[in-house]
């Protein structure tokens, strides 16, 4: 019997969101029972971007430890590209996606439920 395994996928499309996107994220990772299997990814794009350059300590700290616990966060690479913000210059634990409303619909449409805090 194949095991199921609940995706989420969250959309961070404001600067302002981050705080709320990565506690939803994580609460979802803690919320698993023994045995439940659980993905989360995050998607950032248009001004969130902005967070990756003028991020607190404390988020950014949640942002680490949240990728340490087996999530995922991604930035688009376009708007990174809008607001002048050099791949390289992300920490390491930041992936990229070429455009995020592409990613966006290929999680969905590869079975991730959507959300946007």
């Amino acid at each position: 019997m194949k095991k199921e395994v609940k995706k989420l996928l969250i959309h961070v499309g404001q600067k302002e969101r981050w705080e709320v996107s990565i506690t939803n994220a994580e609460n979802f990772l803690k919320a698993a029972k023994e045995g439940e299997e659980l993905e989360v990814v995050i998607i950032a794009n248009a001004d969130s971007v902005l967070r990756v350059k003028e991020c607190d300590r404390q988020l950014f700290d949640k942002m680490k430890q949240f990728v340490l616990d087996g999530g995922k966060i991604f930035l688009c690479e376009n708007s990174l590209n809008a607001f002048g913000i050099s791949k390289n210059s992300l920490a390491g634990y930041l992936g990229t996606v070429p455009a995020a409303i592409m990613a966006l619909y290929e999680y969905q449409k590869d079975g991730w439920v959507y959300v946007r805090p």
